[in-house]
């Protein structure tokens, strides 16, 4: 059996160290607590560990979930809500997580979104009056409340003197926000050379970061003041296809404008999509004051250029942006189903905790399988000894398999699978063999998994050997971690068969390789 309160505690520990790595990073806001709370659960699971071990595993896993993985999926929910300007429901939202992580951070937060929502439905005296009300305020939240203030009004102008004369570049150049502000200031200002002097500079700060829905705002940018409207269309229809229809319609209006396009585009477009987002008006009213397409009609050579590279750096990142989409990754889901079909069916006969039931069921026991029973190598793959076992592989299955899928070409992926934990149970079954341990009894879609980590490895390490880009060395570099992780583990926990997960990532890793090959060959012959 899998000690599954073991496997907590190493996720305990973990998720507070990555925590913590993440906010030095700057991934995570570094004055929001998160350091603070990280040590305060480790200090406290390993307290406990002392008095109680299991109890140590429940009240550390507890407090992860609460404090840590729950506020930290609220934040990119409500940072990509912000970033739709859905100010409502992002407010909410923070509203409702407020109670695991009230700090002065989110209450700073929180005065932001309510002042923004109520712009938006049209009170906008009361909603500056809230900004500049005194209180005792994060210095970047003052920045933050002055710079909104600024695009209530839709006051462009006097957002980029107070950019220019009153924010260090220290300071503008290490907030992924007030960055992509700047950039977007100096399009609606018609500042088109310094806007492409600074893209590629801070496309890749934000790139080191992990910033990529703000790099994708960048590109926006660029591409609607410089008037692309072909890229524009296409941004919207990868990087920023969850945009709502309103505000893609903002911008393409935009893009049209400065390329002369304009037959009243902005009246169909205020009547049509924008009856109740007044901020958006703001800026409408700013471009058709100061006339917008004398200064933006036309961009050098050179600015072509940088665009090019700006559009082709995209092609580094866009793959992992878009992992997690909605859209179902279906054989992943089908080898779930799968493996939650086996058990519930060990649940029904016996229990999944009881060795006969699994042993009738299919579960691997290399004597057993030289006697003649090969079918063995393949059920033994959607079995699991416990729910521990079972929660563990399927989360993990979920998260790999979801990756591989998108990355694969979605046969492939179903022979790696399979080949990966058959092939895996087959050498072990050889191994046990040779070793004369054939009563050993194995079960568990692992080495499957594993065979997935191993294509993973193969496919980074082969990009990035291609084009030795930081994102795939960091790629490469997180799934070297992650089997580490994975044998450290196997190391302390008695129970799993590190062989079996070893053969797995072995089998996967080449074939993904073989794959690769194949499938390149056939399209070059």
């Amino acid at each position: 059996m899998i000690d599954f309160y073991i496997l907590i505690i190493i996720t305990v520990f973990s998720t507070c160290l990555v925590t913590i790595i993440q906010t030095f990073k700057g991934i995570i806001p570094k004055n929001d607590g998160w350091i603070t709370i990280s040590i305060s659960i480790i200090l406290m699971t390993a307290l406990l560990l002392v008095i109680n071990f299991n109890l140590s595993a429940w009240i550390g896993g507890s407090l992860s979930i609460f404090f840590l993985l729950i506020p930290q999926w609220g934040l990119r929910r409500i940072a990509r809500l912000f970033e739709v300007k859905n100010y409502h429901k992002s407010r909410q939202l923070l509203s409702r997580l407020m109670v695991l992580h009230f700090t002065k951070y989110w209450r700073n937060y929180y005065q932001l979104l309510l002042a923004l929502e109520l712009a938006d439905n049209g009170n906008k005296q009361k909603a500056i009056d809230l900004l500049n009300k005194k209180h005792n305020h994060l210095p970047i939240f003052c920045c933050y409340y002055q710079l909104f203030t600024y695009e209530i009004l839709g006051d462009w102008q006097s957002c980029l003197q107070w950019f220019n004369n009153q924010i260090d570049k220290k300071i503008l150049f290490s907030d992924p926000l007030l960055l992509t502000y700047y950039m977007r200031t100096l399009g609606e200002t018609g500042q088109l050379k310094q806007l492409f002097q600074n893209l590629l500079t801070v496309q890749s700060i934000l790139l080191k970061r992990k910033k990529y829905s703000y790099i994708s705002q960048i590109k926006l940018y660029a591409f609607v003041f410089s008037g692309q409207i072909a890229a524009t269309k296409n941004l919207f229809q990868s990087e920023l296809s969850f945009y709502p229809k309103y505000l893609q319609a903002f911008w393409l209006v935009t893009v049209r404008t400065v390329m002369g396009q304009n037959n009243n585009n902005y009246e169909t477009l205020l009547t049509t999509y924008l009856e109740n987002h007044y901020i958006l008006k703001s800026s409408i009213e700013w471009r058709c004051t100061k006339s917008l397409i004398s200064f933006l009609n036309r961009i050098k050579n050179s600015d072509y250029k940088i665009l090019y590279k700006t559009n082709f750096k995209n092609k580094e990142f866009h793959t992992t942006y878009n992992i997690f989409k909605s859209k179902s990754n279906k054989i992943t889901l089908f080898f779930i189903i799968l493996n939650c079909l086996g058990f519930i069916i060990e649940i029904n006969f016996g229990g999944s905790e009881n060795i006969e039931s699994l042993y009738q069921l299919g579960a691997l026991v290399p004597m057993i399988v030289w006697q003649g029973e090969f079918w063995r190598l393949i059920t033994a793959n959607f079995l699991h000894y416990g729910w521990g076992h079972f929660l563990m592989n399927m989360f993990a299955l979920y998260i790999i398999g979801n990756l591989v899928e998108s990355l694969s070409n979605k046969y492939h992926y179903f022979v790696l699978y399979l080949f990966s934990g058959i092939g895996s149970m087959f050498a072990f079954s050889c191994v046990a063999l040779y070793t004369n341990t054939v009563d050993y009894i194995l079960v568990g879609a692992s080495a499957s998994i594993m065979g997935l980590v191993g294509s993973l490895t193969a496919i980074f390490l082969r990009k990035w050997l291609q084009d030795k880009s930081y994102i795939n060395r960091k790629r490469l570099l997180t799934m070297i971690l992650v089997i580490s992780l994975q044998l450290v583990s196997d190391l302390v926990i008695p129970q799993v068969s590190m062989l079996s997960h070893l053969f797995g990532l072995l089998i996967g890793f080449t074939l993904e390789n073989i794959g690769y090959f194949l499938i390149n060959r056939r399209t070059y012959s």
